[in-house]
């Protein structure tokens, strides 16, 4: 398989799962101003699990890039504060996977337990980082924070159950798709 191959394929991939994304945040989403529920890291943990952390990180913040600029807040300059933490996830799991296989020579869909504590840290690490933003934003607009604090424990609690189901999700999709051949073109 030739170079320019691969990066056509890798560059279709990403391209396809930040679209599903997009969608997954748009379509099958339950958000209230006290919690978020969505399936939209779902392509990221896929992309991270099969592709690796760069590519699990280009899906995270181009998709969460166009659900911001195309969504209720359009561009504004906290886009990139929001931006940024939908990367995390896909360094985090696409790390967890790299390690995975070069510690064991499996890869981390195969250990089921260390890839649900794997996604979970990045779920709870992107939750951080989410926290952050609002944080930074207060401080932009000069807000009170201490009116966030009251839900921080239910958003990582959110982050973690949403982690917990895209990994039972993502566990097998993986595995259906390295068998049908659908991603030939990765290690």
């Amino acid at each position: 398989m030739s170079k320019n191959r691969h990066y056509i394929y890798n560059i279709c991939m990403i391209a396809l799962l930040t679209a599903m994304m997009v969608l997954l945040k748009r379509t099958i989403a339950i958000e209230t101003p006290y919690f978020k529920f969505s399936f939209a890291s779902l392509p990221i943990v896929l992309a991270a699990l099969l592709f690796g952390p760069i590519e699990g990180a280009v899906v995270g913040l181009l998709g969460e890039f166009i659900a911001q600029i195309t969504g209720l807040y359009g561009l504004a300059p906290t886009t990139v504060l929001y931006v940024a933490p939908a990367a995390i996830r896909g360094v985090t799991v696409g790390l967890g996977a790299l390690w995975c296989r070069r510690a064991t020579g499996r890869r981390l869909e195969s250990r089921p337990a260390l890839c649900y504590t794997v996604c979970i840290l990045g779920a709870v690490l992107t939750t951080a980082g989410n926290t952050l933003s609002i944080w930074l934003e207060c401080l932009m607009y000069r807000t009170s924070f201490a009116a966030h604090l009251p839900f921080l424990p239910g958003r990582f609690f959110t982050g973690i159950a949403t982690a917990v189901g895209i990994t039972t999700v993502c566990i097998p999709l993986a595995f259906a798709l390295r068998r049908s051949g659908a991603v030939k073109y990765i290690d």
